[in-house]
């Protein structure tokens, strides 16, 4: 308890210098800290718009369809669906057909990718086909075979507008080449380039048909209502994929690599970034618990001189040390606290600056709202004690290398 006593009394002799390095720590371990939780927020966020626009957190497949991505690679729809009925845990199940294709109007043609979707199940949750992003026309009705739901450029390419007709050429399961007429429903503006500019969406049922199996999916693509239960829904759904040689299940992370990609090296760089901070704050701390150990060498030099042995300088110097390091990271803490609070219940909106951002062909949506990486904020703060510790040792040594004789003479 003495020593703290008087570790405190030390780092007070001058405010200023305390204060500052105190600010230093304190304001670096809240800004990694919140940027961590703001970073989270934005990753989850990045998650959620793949999964409803794309494949889901989970979804069920042919094998080999997430690296071929063939026609002909189709699973029959029926008994897949089966194995969803009354699954706890998963709000949404959402069946599919991918095929590319030739789109012909009667003035120019375009190779495009047809979605054939069921358009009241897709219209709960994915973001494209929203009466928001509809800019001529409407959306399909689910029993509507026969229209056709178009992005803007690929309309403007073909040049033709909602109520006209358009030709869609593609080669069926047995591997002909086969045609079908749709009349465009409705044009939509995603504001991603690839997506206005080459996909139609159309009534699953009637690409089906088409395509020569009524039943046939290229994927389902599932919803979770908790995304922490992956593994576990994962893991189940595996085992009941089993008996079924042409459906297997993948995660996201497969479905959606892009965007699990892109996570990954923000995350790295973001690690990157903290470990540049914290030896700048490293660098910092040396420097003024440098100068303070300078100002005091016949202060310890004296304290040599009546007893006090090296081991208890040292362990004052460090003493100090640590308490900087707690108060700042206190600090800090507290401030993460107070910024996450507003970013988790506001959010940070720069839409206004930036619409909606395009991720690895993804519409993302520019809200974020930060999430709490309580794990994260302890072992930073953790980290920032740390690194203030080890910053006392070579002022230690330098305090300590000089004879008690010497350090009262020349100092």
């Amino acid at each position: 308890m003495l020593w703290l006593k008087l570790a405190w009394r030390n780092l007070w002799r001058n405010r200023t210098r305390t204060l500052v390095l105190l600010a230093a720590i304190s304001g670096s371990l809240a800004f990694v800290a919140w940027m961590q939780n703001v970073a989270s927020g934005s990753y989850e966020k990045m998650i959620e718009d793949a999964a409803r626009m794309g494949s889901g957190h989970l979804s069920l497949h042919h094998p080999d369809y997430p690296q071929e991505r063939l026609n002909e690679l189709v699973f029959s729809g029926d008994p897949a669906m089966s194995l969803l009925e009354n699954r706890e845990g998963i709000v949404r199940v959402l069946p599919r057909l991918y095929v590319s294709a030739l789109a012909r109007s009667s003035r120019d043609n375009r190779a495009v990718m047809i979605l054939g979707v069921d358009f009241e199940r897709e219209h709960a949750s994915n973001p494209l086909l929203q009466d928001t992003k509809t800019v001529s026309g409407r959306i399909p009705a689910s029993d509507t075979q026969n229209l056709a739901y178009i992005g803007t450029r690929l309309a403007e390419n073909l040049r033709i507008d909602a109520g006209k007709k358009l030709v869609v050429m593609f080669q069926d399961l047995s591997g002909e080449i086969t045609s079908k007429l749709y009349r465009v429903g409705g044009i939509f503006k995603s504001g991603v380039t690839q997506l206005d500019s080459a996909t139609i969406f159309v009534n699953r049922h009637s690409l089906a048909t088409a395509l020569g199996n009524s039943d046939a999916l290229h994927e389902i693509a599932i919803l979770l209502a908790d995304r922490d239960k992956l593994p576990e829904q994962l893991a189940q759904l595996q085992k009941a994929c089993a008996a079924h040689k042409d459906i297997a299940v993948f995660s996201w992370e497969v479905t959606s690599k892009q965007i699990a990609d892109a996570i990954k090296i923000d995350s790295a760089q973001f690690k990157f970034m903290i470990f540049l901070l914290y030896v700048l704050v490293t660098i910092g701390t040396v420097n003024l618990l440098l100068m303070s150990i300078l100002e005091r060498t016949r202060e310890f030099g004296l304290l040599r001189a009546i007893g006090l042995d090296r081991q208890r300088i040292g362990r004052l110097i460090f003493f100090e040390a640590a308490l900087l390091g707690l108060i700042g990271s206190l600090a800090g803490l507290l401030l993460t606290i107070v910024l996450s609070l507003y970013s988790w219940h506001y959010g940070l909106d720069f839409s206004s600056m930036f619409g909606e951002a395009e991720v690895a062909g993804m519409l993302v949506s520019m809200k974020i709202n930060s999430t709490w990486e309580w794990g994260w904020m302890f072992g930073l703060a953790a980290g920032m004690v740390v690194v203030v510790i080890l910053a006392a040792i070579y002022p230690v040594k330098k305090a300590l290398r000089a004879a008690p004789a010497e350090a009262m003479r020349h100092h």
